[in-house]
């Protein structure tokens, strides 16, 4: 049988910009401009990596895992976490900004048509909010979360927590990136992923892929 390899950013990740080119913080950010701070966290889930065949592939979709997932996701505080880290890294630099908590939703946005220029942009139109919520920029924040299962064919070979955070800063006056960057952690489980009250074994390693990846994320908002 023809087997198909399943990386980590096509199948697991399936962010909006995972393939796209890396922006570093553009210098000017931390400068007298005010900022709308987006945070989104996608559902929790089960994601596989490893080697596997079409028919693998449907022999092994993971219903098991989805009951112990739904039990775990009110607890894991994701998107708190997030806007806890983002808080301090702006307040720490002196940047005015505000949190969009209002039934945001990234796919609504109308698609933006970039012009031919040097800079790179967002795929979405965000300038909207500039007039909305009175500020010249947006950082977006998008994260998603859960249980990964390595397969060889259908034997499961491996489980880790994981996370993967994305973000980009957007230049509200032509929609321009002034940031794009992505992590990605995970993490072994230790001992079986199914032991522990009320599933502790897995919410310890997402929390410590999660407690990594903001580690990571904070070193993409240094001005180098």
């Amino acid at each position: 049988m023809r087997y198909i390899k399943l990386t980590l950013l096509l199948v697991v990740l399936s962010t909006l910009w995972s393939c796209a080119s890396t922006v570093p913080l553009d210098r000017h950010f931390y400068s007298r401009k005010k900022v709308a701070v987006i945070i989104e966290v996608d559902s929790i889930r089960m994601s596989k990596a490893g080697g596997q065949g079409l028919l693998d592939m449907a022999l092994t979709p993971g219903n098991r895992f989805t009951e112990p997932l739904k039990a775990i996701e009110p607890q894991m505080q994701i998107k708190e976490r997030l806007k806890e880290e983002m808080t301090k890294i702006l307040t720490s630099k002196s940047k005015e900004f505000v949190y969009v908590d209002d039934n945001f939703d990234y796919e609504k946005l109308p698609k933006f048509s970039s012009p031919k220029s040097e800079k790179y942009f967002s795929k979405k139109d965000f300038r909207a909010l500039k007039t909305a919520y009175n500020v010249d920029e947006v950082i977006y924040v998008r994260a998603n979360y859960g249980l990964l299962v390595s397969y060889y064919g259908m034997i499961e070979i491996g489980k880790e927590g994981y996370i993967n955070i994305s973000s980009q800063v957007i230049k509200l006056e032509d929609n321009s990136l002034m940031h794009r960057e992505s992590v990605m952690e995970k993490m072994d489980i230790k001992g079986n992923w199914k032991e522990g009250e009320e599933f502790s074994n897995l919410k310890t390693a997402i929390n410590l892929a999660l407690d990594k990846g903001i580690r990571d994320l904070k070193t993409k908002y240094y001005v180098k």
